[in-house]
């Protein structure tokens, strides 16, 4: 004869109701619906959808519009934490239907997180580089270096002179003015506006990517700018490129941010956005090249456009391909400059 158990002896039956799965929470039904109206949410036929806290008002909303567009008799009621949406019983089954898949949807267009790159901070060493190349060439400390070239023959030789690249096929003129400036204010300027920028697309497309890109588009902006010019017209400095960033990162904001509204609605603020700080800093100043800015925006946002189209499709670049990107810019600068002084 098996022996019986008491509840107080640890039974399954007890184990079972002091299960915390069976667990609902105090929770206080509102008078003003209809005794045979049930609660309804979107967590499927298994929820009592009285679990606390409530579902938000926004989330309420959007069910509500839910119901009324497939003509589900509901209504809202109680506060705070007890507001819920309720539905005649005939009609739960399907109200819990509906919701779950409004649910499922949503989450299944929901864009990837950006992997941000813990490694832009290293993005700052391209500037002090730049600040380097500035003082080498403007002689701010004496070096053990026969012949150094005047600040005026780097001017002669690496600005860009539209004439020249016109005429004489110099293209490297659109990489090597984008390293030179006018004087010290003018190099500052550019790399108190430019760091952030920098830091911030190098977390979104990683160091190499990022470094690689800047200089591109800069390239791109001076060759819209030298088509776009007379002849005689010159200019030198790297706000063409840092332009090009800030569109870089227009961009890849559009494409990767916001993937479930429209394009338009998508493209609008960044690019407003990147409008209005050209018509903070790049328009000021008499010897300000307004049209190096705006041609530097609109390739960095164009080019932005499909680099991050393609990491959207294809995923992050391999670690190689990137630091390669990196590594290519000095080399190809230290190229242009060599291919100027011959």
């Amino acid at each position: 004869m098996v022996p019986r158990h008491s509840a107080a002896d640890g039974s399954p039956a007890l184990r079972r109701r002091r299960s915390p799965r069976q667990y609902v929470p105090m929770w206080r039904r509102s008078a003003l619906p209809p005794a045979h109206w049930r609660v309804v949410d979107d967590s499927g036929t298994d929820s009592f959808g009285r679990s606390l806290p409530g579902p938000g008002t926004r989330t309420m909303e959007l069910w509500r519009l839910t119901l009324e567009a497939k003509n589900i008799p509901h209504l809202v009621a109680g506060h705070g934490a007890n507001q819920r949406l309720f539905v005649p019983a005939l009609r739960e089954g399907l109200a819990r239907s509906e919701l779950a898949a409004l649910t499922a949807e949503s989450h299944a267009r929901a864009p990837a997180a950006v992997e941000v790159h813990h490694n832009a901070h290293w993005a700052l060493c391209a500037l002090l580089i730049l600040m380097f190349w500035h003082g080498l060439r403007m002689g701010w400390w004496p070096l053990p270096l026969a012949h150094l070239p005047d600040p005026d023959y780097w001017l002669l030789c690496g600005g860009l002179h539209v004439h020249r690249v016109r005429a004489l096929g110099e293209w490297w003129r659109t990489a090597t003015a984008l390293t030179l400036h006018a004087d010290s204010r003018h190099l500052f300027s550019n790399l108190l506006f430019g760091a952030p920028f920098l830091i911030l697309l190098a977390r979104r497309l990683g160091l190499g990517l990022a470094l690689g890109l800047t200089l591109l588009a800069g390239i791109l902006g001076d060759t819209l700018n030298v088509l776009f010019r007379p002849p005689e017209h010159s200019s030198v400095g790297f706000s063409t490129a840092l332009f090009g960033m800030t569109g870089l990162l227009c961009a890849d904001t559009v494409i990767r941010d916001n993937g479930a509204q429209g394009f338009k609605h998508r493209a609008l603020p960044p690019l407003a956005a990147g409008l209005a700080l050209l018509a903070m800093l790049g328009t000021e100043g008499e010897r300000t090249d307004y049209a190096a800015h705006i041609f530097g925006l609109l390739s960095g946002f164009g080019l932005g456009l499909a680099v991050s189209s393609l990491l959207k499709r294809l995923g992050p670049p391999p670690r190689l391909l990137s630091w390669s990107a990196g590594l290519a810019v000095p080399l190809f600068l230290l190229w242009c400059w060599d291919k100027a002084f011959q």
